[in-house]
């Protein structure tokens, strides 16, 4: 079983937003899943680069449309990159705990997605973006 199910209630409404979103969540129950360290190294890597080509795709989209909270969004961004680089580095110092990584993913889910996300998917459609 999953740790993470995609639902629909998790969709924005941009297509390229929310195939990232699912990809994200199938990479994230990947990596819960390992207790080997090279699997979790490897499987983190691609999670941290898969999440930092996602926010980067949201940020231009958020540019482009002129969203008003264009920089908050950034920096929570940032923050979260932050988050992730810190488990990366506990990986590497065999020192990780594979709730560090769950709970990143439940907050990023529950906060980021259900809040943030979502305020600019309503943004875009009202936007024509």
């Amino acid at each position: 079983m999953s740790e993470f199910t995609w639902s629909d209630r998790y969709k924005i409404g941009n297509d390229l937003v929310d195939s990232q979103h699912q990809h994200i969540f199938k990479l994230a129950n990947e990596t819960v899943s390992v207790s080997d360290d090279a699997d979790i190294t490897r499987l983190l890597m691609l999670f941290y680069q898969h999440v930092r080509e996602h926010f980067q795709a949201e940020e231009r989209l958020m540019k482009q449309a002129g969203y008003p909270r264009y920089q908050e969004h950034v920096e929570e961004h940032n923050l979260m990159l932050d988050r992730l680089n810190e488990i990366s580095l506990n990986v590497q110092k065999r020192q990780w705990n594979p709730d560090d990584i769950k709970m990143f993913v439940r907050r990023w889910i529950s906060v980021h997605i259900v809040q943030e996300d979502m305020r600019v998917g309503e943004y875009l459609k009202t936007h024509d973006a």
